[in-house]
């Protein structure tokens, strides 16, 4: 068998595709809402879920409002946001239960003598595999925004332009 729907690569989000600089130089017209093109969902800021530990609302609150101007965020994303704050948290609670055991952080001695990685250490790395993965999502580590390319949006473009959405709204 040649393929089935799911081979090959995800398709891109337009803001996504037009944030890389249009690599495969599709018209406006099919970016912005041409034949097979996803819905056109506002950027907004979901709201902050309550059940969040304090340093995941924080997390939250800084990162939040810089997905929203790239337009990499709207209200159905709540979900995947706050797997990425709370896996954030989680890693950072770790981290410093580690840094405050010091050498025990690292490695424990079993009842029967054997050395193996600490709980800690495994929890962080579990947090940190969460937050890589739903962190990616959103452009969040190095690689997932070398796949944005160098050329993202001009500043211009990432704050509001009423002449250009006049000249939109008319059809100019």
């Amino acid at each position: 068998m040649a393929g089935n729907r799911n081979s090959g690569r995800k398709p891109l989000p337009a803001n996504v595709h037009a944030i890389r600089g249009n690599p495969s130089k599709l018209p406006a017209h099919e970016l912005a809402g041409g034949q097979g093109s996803q819905p056109q969902i506002q950027a907004e800021i979901p709201p902050c879920p309550a059940f969040l530990s304090k340093d995941a609302k924080g997390e939250w609150k800084r990162i939040a409002k810089d997905l929203q101007t790239l337009g990499l965020i709207s209200k159905l994303d709540r979900g995947e946001l706050a797997v990425y704050c709370q896996a954030w948290s989680d890693w950072k609670r770790a981290r410093e239960k580690i840094t405050q055991l010091e050498d025990s952080g690292f490695v424990e001695t079993t009842p029967s003598g054997y050395k193996q990685m600490s709980a800690w250490m495994q929890l962080a790395n579990r947090a940190e595999e969460r937050m890589r993965k739903a962190g990616s999502s959103f452009g969040l580590n190095p690689s997932a925004r070398a796949s944005l390319g160098p050329g993202t949006a001009a500043q211009g473009e990432l704050f509001p332009n009423e002449q250009a959405e006049t000249a939109e709204k008319y059809g100019l």
